[in-house]
């Protein structure tokens, strides 16, 4: 023990005393931290920093006509685009687009082609057409600009979605609005009508009697079938009218039905997801049992992940609901009300789900086994929500697209009806006409006109009768109000509905404030390895002198050991106080910084000390694999297999995840697990190390003596 410190107090004596070490300890010191620094702070906010990547944007629009108002969406899209500093929009010529891309000046285009307008708000006419933007991409000039720009196409993509939905959902809901009050104006127009039947009827009665007395009311009869003749022509004005305005609300529902159809697929979609989120819960559910059944230190992390999916899926659900209790608003019979309430009990046992998971969660937490019922709990609760959105799904035509059908093939089938009603009596009324027109003109030739009257009035009362029980079955049916509470509405909060049926509630549980301190805990410890790799470089591992191996490893290793936490302080501090990093928690990324340099102090310290160059060698290999396998850039997932298998052994791993916890907040089982890898690298580092550096030294030595022989070694 006595010689360790010996030799840790000679070193530290040398590098006071020799100003030639002191310089090069000095350097390297300071140098791991300019390597971190300078590339944590490139990438600060590469994201933010989009609007210097220039997109050229082409707009041919010639725009089109929808309901006698020009509408040009890609005048509105290059409105818009002026005002959004994402990406450096430039609004050029189609010719100036495509050179700029070509020579590297714009590294993408977008073109808005001519007929734009016009198919996109096809949507309200019989022939729909998508329509369809051209994005051009100079993928050469840069490996992640593409990524960004092709952000920033879907995002375009998106906002003209959102246009044209609003655009035409605006004009369907204007028209409809329109329609709806205008129809609820003609209901008294038809109580008009019903109205001047019925005194029609009451008036034939009249002119029956009168006529019944012959010759001696033969004046009377003549007066009250004129009464009766300006009756007609007031009628069948309103008749036509009313006729008109049921022919437009025809027209229109079935313009509106076909838009609303384009809806109904992405339900399906939203209902087929959480299906497949279902199935995903069953399978974690499942893996959750066997980590619990094997006493796996992994049973927390599946708890955790099984709650993110069932919040997830408790999110998709509660936009479906939203979304079709609107339209089951729409209408007094709520067709729709069924799926919403199968929908609920999904919702209800997903809240079930995480009460029970939160008990299991605190119970693996205090290091109690969870109750058996409490996890059965969980997989009876996957398996009722799979069977009820498996149900949903294979029956979303008749529980769900039909009933929305049905919601405007009633409000066609009300506006069908008036309308035969109407025609029935337009045909009808000109044969009452000219029975009163005859009437009128035979009444004053005596018996001749009596007993035509007397033969022809029973028929125009018949006909009338029969109008008036139809225009009363159609103005009291409850169907025809029905149809106007459809057709009236919220213009804007539909139309807001419709552009944007789902928004997202973000909820950041771990906030980060930039880029730059994400990658910081990636860069740092990575500095840190690199620090070790030019310190094994630059001092020897080995002392002279009459020492023991162990005594060697140990007296140079507190030095290697001493420099390595210099650095790791120097890097940690100066990620805070100079770059300006937002730590949540700063000692645990200056002490954590610290802790992992000393691991792998033992681990490259280790190598170099047994193995010579050929241990720096291999302390560059590791380096190299953990680069790309430890997950600090990219998800490990997303890289290939080779990585994924490495990934849970690798040193790197585990300091990048405790750096992290200092950034984003602190999760105990997380630093508790990363601390009790790092120390196990430390203590495989030493039974790795003693037993073999003396006798690999001395076979390494003789390597050494050949390779020195060389004057490509160093002497």
């Amino acid at each position: 023990m006595k010689n360790i410190f010996n030799i840790f107090k000679k070193d530290i004596k040398d590098i006071f005393t020799n100003y030639a070490i002191l310089i090069v300890v000095g350097a390297l010191c300071i140098l791991p931290s300019l390597y971190a620094w300078f590339n944590i702070k490139a990438s600060w906010d590469p994201y933010g920093n989009t609007s210097n990547i220039s997109v050229a944007i082409v707009n041919n629009d010639k725009g089109t006509m929808i309901k006698d108002e020009h509408i040009n969406i890609g005048d509105e899209l290059v409105k818009t685009l002026k005002e959004n500093d994402s990406l450096g929009w430039k609004f050029v010529n189609k010719q100036t687009a495509l050179k700029g891309v070509k020579d590297g000046k714009y590294y993408a285009s977008i073109e808005i082609p001519s007929n734009f307008s016009k198919d996109l708000t096809s949507l309200i006419t019989s022939d729909v057409k998508k329509g369809e933007l051209i994005y051009t991409v100079n993928e050469k000039i840069n490996a992640i600009a593409p990524k960004i720009t092709d952000k920033g196409a879907s995002t375009i993509q998106l906002q003209i979605n959102q246009t044209v939905v609003e655009t035409v959902s605006q004009v369907l809901f204007e028209a409809s609005n329109e329609l709806g009050i205008e129809l609820e104006g003609q209901i008294p127009k038809l109580s008009e009508i019903e109205n001047s039947l019925v005194q029609i009827q009451s008036k034939f009665d009249d002119v029956e009697e009168t006529v019944d007395l012959a010759s001696n009311g033969i004046n009377k009869a003549q007066n009250l079938v004129k009464d009766l003749q300006k009756d007609i022509p007031l009628i069948k004005e309103t008749i036509t009218k009313s006729k008109s305005l049921s022919s437009d609300v025809k027209e229109f529902l079935k313009s509106s039905q076909s838009s609303i159809n384009g809806i109904t697929p992405v339900i399906k979609n939203d209902i087929s997801l959480m299906n497949d989120v279902a199935s995903s819960i069953n399978d974690t559910a499942n893996s959750l049992s066997s980590a619990l059944n094997n006493h796996s230190d992994d049973a927390l992390a599946i708890a955790e992940r099984l709650s993110g999916k069932l919040n997830n899926l408790s999110n998709i659900n509660k936009s479906v609901i939203e979304f079709l209790g609107k339209l089951n608003n729409l209408t007094p019979n709520h067709p729709l009300t069924d799926t919403i309430n199968r929908l609920k009990d999904v919702d209800s046992k997903i809240s079930q789900g995480l009460s029970a998971l939160d008990s299991v969660k605190n119970q693996i937490q205090g290091g109690q086994a969870p109750a058996s019922n409490a996890l059965d709990s969980v997989l009876k609760i996957g398996n009722d929500i799979k069977s009820i959105t498996s149900s949903i799904y294979s029956n979303f035509d008749s529980s769900i697209s039909t009933p929305i059908n049905n919601i405007f093939e009633k409000g066609y089938s009300v506006s069908d009806d008036v309308i035969k009603t109407l025609e029935n009596a337009e045909a009808k009324l000109p044969q009452v006409e000219d029975i009163l027109n005859t009437t009128s003109k035979l009444s004053a030739k005596g018996s001749e006109g009596i007993s035509y009257a007397k033969e022809q009035l029973p028929k125009a009362e018949k006909i009338v009768n029969e109008l008036t029980d139809a225009i009363k079955k159609v103005n009291n049916e409850d169907d025809l109000k029905d149809l106007v509470n459809l057709l009236k509405n919220d213009i804007v909060s539909h139309k807001n509905f419709l552009k944007e049926p789902v928004t997202i509630k973000e909820n950041k549980l771990y906030h980060i404030a930039n880029y730059g301190s994400a990658m910081t805990p990636f860069y740092t410890v990575l500095s840190l390895w690199v620090g070790l790799l030019l310190l094994s470089s630059l001092l020897s591992a080995e002392v002279h002198g009459d020492y023991k191996s162990y005594e060697v490893y140990f007296g140079r290793g507190l030095t290697f050991l001493t420099i390595a936490i210099i650095q790791a302080l120097i890097v940690s501090v100066g990620d805070i106080y100079i770059l300006g990093v937002n730590a949540v928690n700063p000692p645990l990324l200056v002490l954590g910084s610290i802790f992992t340099s000393i691991v792998f102090t033992c681990i490259v310290y280790s190598l170099v000390s047994v193995f010579g160059n050929m241990g720096k060698a291999v302390g560059i290999i590791l380096l190299v694999i953990q680069v790309a396998g430890s997950g600090g850039t990219f998800p490990i997932e997303v890289t290939p297999e080779f990585f994924q298998t490495v990934n849970p052994y690798l040193p790197f791993t585990y300091g990048i995840s405790l750096l992290r916890e200092s950034i984003g907040g602190v999760y105990s089982p997380v630093v508790n697990k990363d601390l009790l890898v790092l120390c196990l690298y430390i203590v495989i580092s030493l039974i790795f190390a003693l037993p073999l550096k003396k006798p690999i030294n001395k076979v390494y030595s003789v390597f050494n003596k050949k390779f020195g022989e060389s004057d490509l070694s160093e002497h």
